[in-house]
């Protein structure tokens, strides 16, 4: 016969009156990493990996921002709590103070990775400990707080007007490596009347730009950042 589990915590007790509640665990604004963009169409992919993990870190801050997110900020200290069968009973640990610094050091390929680990921190808690210990019902909110708020991450956001698009365009392309100033050039030179060389320079006139070259030219940008280096002459909008 299965031996039942323990009602013991593996974790301490909820904080006491007056417990401080500053956020302890304040996940710092990420950039986003250098990641090529999914291929459009593929269902379920988001277009925007880099931003999608931003809305990770975001996800994260809410459950760490939680009364009960502190109880998972850390790994569990199985030692020093005397959980002599914490290891036996749980092979893969994780925490979601761990889960914060993989996102802080870009270890997370994509946002499904994130989510295993966030996964783990739950499902580890409720089944070590049984149904009705805090530990196992913190988890179990927690879990249903970071589901519900799961499918804002491979939501992209909308996609600002091309006019705005435009403006932010025309001053991050000039400082764009010059490697990548030639593939905007050859991009441009595909649209008739998008490039001009002027006085030896090229001119690129965004305002004649359509929403796929503007999609293309994010893409760049996104690829290799705003980079000091420029010769690229962008057409300022009137």
């Amino acid at each position: 016969m299965p031996r039942p589990k323990r009602r013991r915590s593996p974790l301490p007790p909820p904080a006491p009156p007056g417990f401080p509640t500053e956020r302890k665990h304040h996940l710092p604004e990420l950039q986003p990493p250098a990641v090529a963009a999914a291929s459009p169409g593929v269902a379920g992919v988001p277009a925007d990996l880099g931003d999608a993990l931003l809305r990770c870190g975001k996800l994260l801050d809410k459950l760490l921002e939680h009364e009960d997110g502190w109880v998972f900020a850390e790994p569990v200290d199985a030692r020093a709590l005397r959980l002599v069968d914490y290891y036996l009973r749980i092979s893969d640990p994780m925490d979601l103070g761990t889960v914060r610094r993989r996102l802080e050091r870009r270890r997370y390929a994509d946002p499904w990775a994130f989510a295993a680990d966030v996964r783990l921190t739950f499902n580890n808690a409720m089944s070590y400990n049984s149904a009705g210990d805090p530990v196992y019902e913190s988890a179990a909110e927690l879990s249903e707080i970071f589901e519900a708020g799961w499918p804002s991450v491979l939501a992209a956001p909308p996609r600002p007007p091309d006019a705005e698009r435009k403006r932010r365009l025309s001053g991050l392309l000039p400082r764009l490596p010059v490697g990548a100033q030639v593939t905007v050039a050859e991009i441009m030179k595909k649209r008739d009347g998008c490039l001009r060389e002027v006085n030896g320079m090229m001119e690129v006139d965004l305002d004649r730009a359509d929403s796929a070259t503007l999609d293309e030219l994010d893409r760049m940008v996104a690829e290799h950042g705003a980079a000091l280096a420029g010769v690229v002459k962008v057409k300022q909008e009137p």
